[in-house]
């Protein structure tokens, strides 16, 4: 990059009328193609016209995203600007491109601020800085002794958005210059822009392209968003009951991790303000797939490692079809908590195959999924086409590296056995 940024502008000829006039279709486009592309997303607003029209921005830590579409013309314009080297433009073009199908296509692409380059007055005042840099500690330790932290990782705090306590948990919400926003619960870091899509692709289409034909989904916990959104990529998915038991997450989620906490007014999501295991308990034969993504095995999200909530889970499974699949923890940090979830597991799903991902701000970077069931698994998606076709509006997730995760290395393979999913 030359000079203080990149601007494309962009226009899209011949693409559907109806896709042009339709606000929630383009926000969600618009959305989707930014984080494509590796923006930072601070907030967007979007408006219709009457009788037609739809202009919209999406504000980015990097500059913004602009449109304005003319459906009875069949035109849409555009302009990405972003003054972050790092932000991959092309992405998001190339999803606005499939997004709209249009006859033809104009770019053009323009250095800003080009007579300003090498100039050091032009960087920055944050980039000059020489004071004292603010650091968060996330530690580590054994659960029977907490105040005794055997790890910590440390973030360098360009700003603290929120922190606040919520009768279950503190919650806070900063900015990092490598990872963007993250969300911290009692103090661990639960989720951040530049990783998040990781984790909530491999919880969510692993186990959804190996069951092939999900209806009804239950997601217990995931206040943040972002579980929710991947599962909503899946066009058969007709209703999602999501249970979380603290309200204020999805509130801080919403209001500050909008890329993230972006599917919300779906249609098809069923917001639930509970104790997960106690809806679970109720539950009977209703859903094809179990999500879980909780919290580490401490406070209220303890008790969804035990036995009886592995069991309620496989009671509320429709059929021997269904499937459920969990967080399961670091196989560096938390080796204790893990086999005990394992074990616990074991006892319950004829099946438990466990794979694996890699997330860098989880502890250890290499992360665990366990996916249950009481039928012989394929460690493949049913429906090839379908994964690929998920795959293009992912950033990590695809068939290659489905078949790969179930791939563990030696120590962790040990460690769990081979004989967890031998009993069937």
């Amino acid at each position: 990059m030359t000079g203080l940024g990149t601007h494309i502008l962009l226009d899209l000829y011949g693409c559907d009328p109806d896709r042009l006039n339709d606000l929630e279709f383009l926000r969600q486009m618009s959305l989707e193609g930014v984080r494509r592309s590796g923006a930072t997303i601070m907030g967007d607003h979007f408006k219709q016209f009457e009788p037609q029209g739809v202009s919209g921005i999406i504000i980015i830590a990097e500059s913004h995203l602009s449109l304005h579409s003319w459906p009875e013309f069949g035109y849409i314009a555009m302009d990405y600007f972003t003054c972050g080297s790092r932000i991959d433009i092309d992405a998001a073009i190339a999803h606005f491109e499939d997004s709209l199908a249009p006859q033809k296509v104009v770019k053009s692409r323009h250095a800003r601020g080009s007579e300003l380059a090498g100039r050091e007055w032009a960087v920055p005042s944050h980039g000059r800085a020489k004071g004292p840099t603010s650091w968060f500690t996330e530690y580590y330790g054994e659960r029977q002794e907490p105040n005794r932290p055997l790890l910590g990782y440390q973030y360098a705090v360009e700003r603290e958005l929120v922190r606040t306590r919520s009768p279950f948990q503190e919650i806070l919400v900063m900015e990092n210059p490598v990872y963007g926003r993250m969300l911290f619960l009692d103090g661990l870091v639960m989720t951040t822009e530049r990783d998040e899509f990781v984790y909530h692709e491999m919880l969510a289409h692993v186990p959804l392209t190996m069951h092939g034909e999900p209806r009804r989904v239950l997601i217990v916990g995931g206040g943040d968003g972002g579980l929710l959104r991947e599962v909503l990529r899946h066009e058969n998915v007709e209703k999602v009951d999501m249970v979380e038991i603290d309200p204020k997450v999805v509130e801080v989620s919403r209001e500050h991790l909008p890329g993230i906490a972006c599917a919300f007014e779906d249609p098809r999501a069923h917001l639930h303000f509970q104790d997960g295991a106690e809806f679970v308990r109720r539950g009977r034969g209703l859903y094809d797939v179990i999500l879980v993504d909780s919290t580490e095995p401490m406070g209220a999200g303890e008790v969804l490692y035990g036995n009886d909530f592995f069991q309620d889970c496989k009671k509320a499974l429709k059929d021997e079809k269904g499937l459920f699949a969990a967080q399961a923890l670091s196989a560096w940090v938390h080796e204790n908590e893990q086999k005990a979830m394992f074990s616990n597991l074991n006892k319950v799903w004829s099946q438990v195959l466990p794979y694996v991902a890699s997330i860098p701000t989880y502890p250890g970077g290499l992360w665990t999924f366990a996916l249950c069931a009481e039928r012989k698994l394929e460690q493949a998606p049913v429906d090839m086409k379908s994964a690929e076709e998920i795959a293009k509006q992912c950033r990590y997730y695809n068939p290659e590296i489905h078949r790969s995760c179930f791939s563990l290395p030696n120590f962790l393979a040990r460690k769990l056995g081979r004989s967890l999913n031998a009993r069937h």
